[in-house]
């Protein structure tokens, strides 16, 4: 089973990390992996993250064949893809987290509804070394003169 973290980033901040997306999964990783750090590093996800709205983002994936799962905790909310428990979501208000036994292709509708909801999710599958946008953002280009 793996594990994928999702956060939303600030429109400002996600724009700046365009091209250095390493950065950001170095960050993410620190948060996850190195206990002494956590409080120092949750400060800077923070700052660069915006608050998920866990009801309205659940309601978001109600209207898709995604179904809530009552799990009795105040911490976050519970989905799975119909007719499958290979993938299970959990919502809160700091980040979005998908287990998965199955294959990338099959974790696609989640993250196809995560795109389509906001376009500054980042996605970090720590263990496997996996991270980038769910929507690819564009970098724009000015011209002067």
């Amino acid at each position: 089973m793996h594990r994928y973290d999702i956060y939303l980033l600030k429109p400002g901040i996600a724009r700046q990390f365009i091209q250095l997306e390493n950065k950001l999964f170095q960050l993410f990783k620190e948060y996850e992996t190195v206990p002494s750090l956590h409080h120092e590093v949750q400060k800077q996800v923070d700052y660069i993250c915006q608050p998920i709205s866990i009801h309205h983002l659940g309601e978001w994936l109600s209207s898709a064949q995604i179904t809530p799962f009552p799990q009795g905790r105040d911490d976050g909310l519970v989905y799975y893809l119909e007719e499958s428990e290979s993938v299970k979501l959990m919502l809160s208000e700091r980040r979005v987290q998908i287990w998965s036994t199955l294959h990338m292709e099959d974790e696609w509708p989640w993250f196809d509804q995560l795109q389509a909801y906001d376009p500054y999710f980042f996605a970090c599958d720590v263990e496997r070394g996996r991270y980038g946008w769910l929507k690819p953002i564009k970098m724009h280009t000015h011209l002067f003169g």
